[in-house]
């Protein structure tokens, strides 16, 4: 099995310098799904973000994820939702996105979490945090489920680079965007 990219976008990324940051990636990797984070943006703010950024991602192949409420996920035009905020959060969301669109979970705690909301019927499970490198503990419950769940796991590790990560044996590595190299 061959590791899939799944890129974290910076919570408060700049449309025009991130979208040119993206743009560079993507024509050099096979990128499968990137995550819009809300960050601190107001609502109006970060859909102006995402409407900016999804077609430039999804004309290369990339499923865009946003965070939110179910409704904004065909506003926006987006693939999917990325939910943090627990089961029932969670069920909503299959609820009102499934079968044709995506729904991702993060903030897993233990495996008794990724047990819970894996049974919700989601399409993936994240593992760690979406800005800071994994924990051993982290590591540990993304390999575990990934060797044991038939629904993905993401290991979320945006410290690593494109080249140089440790999925931990998941289907998916969580990578933060890189910056984009400019010649001198």
């Amino acid at each position: 099995m061959q590791t899939q990219i799944y890129l974290i976008a910076p919570a408060d990324a700049q449309t025009a310098a991130f979208s040119t940051q993206l743009a560079a990636v993507l024509d050099r990797h096979e990128v499968s799904a990137l995550l819009l984070p809300r960050g601190t943006r107001a609502e109006n703010a970060y859909k102006d973000f995402a409407k900016a950024i999804i077609p430039l991602a999804q004309a290369k192949g990339c499923a865009v994820l946003v965070e939110g409420a179910p409704g904004l996920v065909r506003m926006l035009g987006a693939d999917g939702l990325h939910v943090s905020d627990g089961p029932e959060a969670t069920q909503d969301a299959v609820k009102a996105l499934h079968p044709g669109l995506i729904v991702g979970v993060g903030n897993v705690q233990s495996r008794d979490d990724a047990m819970t909301l894996g049974e919700l019927e989601v399409d993936y499970v994240l593992f760690g945090a979406l800005t800071t490198p994994p924990t051993a503990a982290d590591r540990d419950m993304a390999a575990w489920w990934a060797e044991t769940m038939e629904i993905p796991a993401v290991l979320a590790d945006p410290a690593a680079g494109l080249e140089t990560f440790d999925a931990a044996g998941c289907e998916f590595i969580g990578l933060a965007v890189p910056a984009v190299e400019t010649a001198q």
